[in-house]
């Protein structure tokens, strides 16, 4: 009967440290299922980011280029008197493009500094992902250890 009541607590006990053991580790799977669900959001963010900085900074460069034409333009037209309206239109122009590479140097700023903190929570991310592994190693070593002495 003594035995036999001591048979029943020890497998009680080894259940609950089982069901205990597995719920932890449905949490750690739960929380690590998430980490990287946010990695992989934040590293299509960062690629559309990239591409978006990309195409501002060839328009500025164009902008650039045509600034640099309409300058050339507008020095030789000042000797000829006869095409003063076209300096006007010239001179418009250049302001209306300078507008425009200022507003587009403003967005490619912006996205690259989105960009950089796009980096810096992937970094982050990537950081509690590696912590949450090695606490989990830990875990599961000293869940190994329980049951090794418990042998």
């Amino acid at each position: 009967m003594y035995d036999h009541l001591h048979m029943k607590l020890f497998r009680a006990q080894r259940n609950l440290y089982i069901s205990g053991f597995a719920v932890l580790l449905w949490l750690v799977m739960k929380r690590v299922i998430t980490l990287i669900n946010q990695l992989a959001t934040v590293s299509g963010a960062t690629a559309a980011l990239q591409a978006q900085a990309d195409n501002a900074n060839r328009a500025a460069k164009k902008y650039t280029e045509d600034n640099e034409l309409l300058k050339k333009t507008l020095m030789e037209g000042k000797s000829d008197e006869a095409s003063s309206a076209g300096v006007e239109l010239l001179k418009k122009e250049l302001e209306k493009l300078k507008e425009e590479l200022k507003t587009t140097g403003d967005a490619l700023n912006k996205s690259q500094s989105e960009s950089e903190v796009m980096k810096k929570q992937t970094d982050g991310l990537a950081r509690e992902y590696e912590r949450l592994l090695k606490e989990h190693q830990e875990l599961q070593n000293l869940q190994d250890s329980g049951n090794k002495k418990d042998d």
